[in-house]
């Protein structure tokens, strides 16, 4: 498998169940009295299948829907090609040409033509918080489509007289953009704003990042947090002349408010499960069908797997994930493993756990995020800020190796140098250890990263999942810019020089930070330029010189997120025995103008064999 440059070896266990798998598929074949045919025998017609093993041609089993006359990309490489797909229930029993996918047709089969059209895997998404800006949209305060402080102020201000019963108000996001001064500074927003709206109940209102609160002079009394509060570890609290905080909080200073309102936070589980629908139809209709859920990170939300196992259980779950419980400091080893073994303990076929997420650091534009070099004197935080790691550095390493020797994977969210550097370094003292096994720890984000790194992250094959959606020149950028200065900003995510060195990079949105909309994504990431359809042709390039090929942002998107969630013996790839994970394009966006690529149109998702978006 090749996995972002790199031949990567199955595990002992990904092996075994390569095995296990063609054992079965052979049983099948002859419980069905079935010849099944070689490659050479498939590819009589001169359509390649490949990698894909072998296909199943026998007329007694017969498919509930036939893929034929499509462009076939099964991600095995990039020359395996097919131009028809067969499924029996859940699973592919056909990829080959079109004649010989006849042979799985009966009467009751759903054949579609789909004229050329593109046919893939479908899409992962190696970092995301489901079900994402849903509760808000359904049951807060939604700031999505508004950007600037008086509509923030009327919009918060519209929900509170809407709900005057409500014991606390909560919602996101704001850009932190809406303060920014022509002199390079940012107050960040005000108390004193939503005082006016709300003075007796709480206020708190999340950042675009959800690093970052803004929140009233009842939300600050929630968290005990007064002039004379000491600064926790990791956080920052931001004060007026006077020396009275503002009201606007980073990180382990809004963990000090969003902890004590998490029962007001939180949705009930009949809430919850209907923002998760809400939450799949829509990734559905981006083709999505994998996820790495991190769950337990954003204010208000369970950090369990309940509500989507009571989905999958039910017959009402569309998305295939693996469950990242999050590690906050504070919390013992003992505690999360608790956690991630009761997640592990409620596994369904679509819902899988045992990976623990961590915070290093915090974002750039907050100040928060941990740099080798310090952040601009415009960034407020003195000449000689480097930002504060979360954690205490022997307990963030002691979290780590407790992790990786219960033979969990650690998922670490590490956005500066110093973050990518402490993590990489955690990593490699639980090998030291603990010994060489198949972890497949990974970094989200890895936005600044030193070079003498990166050759760290492919020897110790540590995966980065990564936000292409971050990789233009967009208004984060101009924050980031205005906290680092240009040239750093511009060097940031690395993408080519990390694929040339060898590492594994799975793309993820991080939403509701960003939108996850995968072809956008895949798009920023050949250009390194806005996907927008009013902005791709306007000068947002960021190091363009760091792009990538279509093939590797689909390797990304497909089969790197199902090695990163231990699923590649499932999913990720068109291959006999595998899920019937599909999404169909209406282009083959390996041959079109990649400013298109945004533009493509997804006709069909199908998990598990269903069809679950038509287009």
């Amino acid at each position: 498998m090749v996995m972002g440059g790199k031949v990567r070896q199955h595990s002992r266990k990904s092996k075994l169940n390569a095995t296990l798998s063609l054992v079965v598929s052979f049983v099948l074949c002859v419980s069905f009295f079935a010849s099944c045919t070689s490659q050479a025998e498939t590819n009589a017609s001169g359509n390649a299948t490949g990698a894909t093993g072998f296909s199943t041609t026998s007329s007694a089993i017969v498919a509930d829907i036939i893929f034929k006359n499509a462009v076939v990309q099964t991600m095995v490489d990039e020359n395996d090609v097919a131009s028809a797909v067969a499924i029996k229930g859940d699973e592919i029993v056909y990829v080959g040409d079109d004649a010989g996918a006849k042979d799985f047709e009966g009467a009751n089969t759903e054949v579609i033509d789909l004229q050329g059209q593109m046919l893939i895997p479908g899409f992962g998404d190696g970092h995301i918080h489901g079900p994402g800006d849903w509760k808000d949209r359904l049951f807060g305060i939604s700031l999505s489509d508004v950007f600037t402080r008086e509509e923030y102020v009327q919009r918060i201000k519209d929900f509170v007289d809407a709900n005057p019963d409500k014991p606390l108000y909560s919602g996101a996001p704001f850009m932190l953009n809406a303060w920014q001064q022509p002199d390079g500074t940012n107050p960040g927003p005000s108390k004193d704003d939503l005082d006016a709206i709300s003075p007796d109940k709480p206020i708190i209102i999340y950042d675009v990042a959800h690093h970052s609160i803004w929140t009233n002079s009842a939300g600050l009394r929630l968290g005990g947090i007064t002039r004379d509060t000491p600064v926790p570890q990791g956080g920052a609290i931001a004060k007026d002349e006077s020396g009275e905080p503002t009201g606007y909080l980073t990180d382990a200073a809004a963990d000090l408010v969003t902890s004590a309102a998490s029962a007001d936070m939180a949705l009930t589980s009949a809430q919850e499960q209907e923002a998760i629908k809400e939450f799949q139809n829509e990734a559905n209709s981006y083709g999505i069908t994998n996820i790495t859920n991190i769950v337990g990170a954003l204010g208000g939300e369970s950090n369990d797997s309940a509500s989507y196992v009571a989905l999958d259980k039910a017959g009402d779950l569309n998305l295939r994930m693996r469950i990242v419980n999050t590690a906050k400091p504070g919390m013992s080893p003992d505690e999360i493993v608790a956690i991630v073994n009761n997640t592990i303990q409620n596994e369904t076929d679509l819902v899988s756990g045992g990976t623990v997420k961590l915070f290093a650091d915090g974002v750039t534009e907050s100040g928060t995020a941990v740099m080798t070099e310090p952040y601009l004197p415009e960034a407020g935080m003195g000449d000689d800020w480097h930002g504060d790691a979360v954690w205490a550095t022997e307990d963030f390493n002691t979290m780590v190796q407790r992790l990786d020797k219960e033979g969990m994977q650690v998922h670490v969210h590490a956005i500066g140098d110093g973050a990518v550097q402490l993590t990489l370094d955690a990593y490699a003292n639980a090998l030291d250890n603990n010994g060489e096994r198949d972890s497949r720890h990974t970094m989200t984000h890895v936005c600044a990263i030193l070079p003498e790194d990166i050759n760290r992250v492919s020897d110790l094959d540590v995966i980065s999942a990564l936000q292409f959606l971050w990789m233009y020149a967009d208004p984060l950028y101009e924050l980031e810019a205005a906290f680092i200065g240009t040239e750093r900003a511009l060097a940031m995510y690395p993408t080519k020089t990390m694929i040339n060195s060898g590492c594994i990079i799975t793309g993820a949105s991080d939403a509701p930070v960003t939108p996850f909309v995968p072809l956008n994504e895949i798009e920023v990431g050949v250009t390194r330029n806005s996907p927008f359809v009013d902005e791709e042709d306007t000068d947002m390039f960021r190091a363009p010189d760091q792009a990538l090929s279509v093939y590797q942002m689909l390797e990304a998107f497909t089969k790197n997120v199902a090695y990163q969630n231990f699923m590649e013996d499932e999913v990720g790839t068109i291959e006999v025995g595998k899920k019937a994970d599909i999404c169909v394009l209406d282009k083959n966006i390996l041959k079109i103008d990649p400013k298109q690529i945004s533009e493509t149109k997804i006709v069909y998702t199908l998990s598990n064999g269903r069809i679950v978006y038509e287009g």
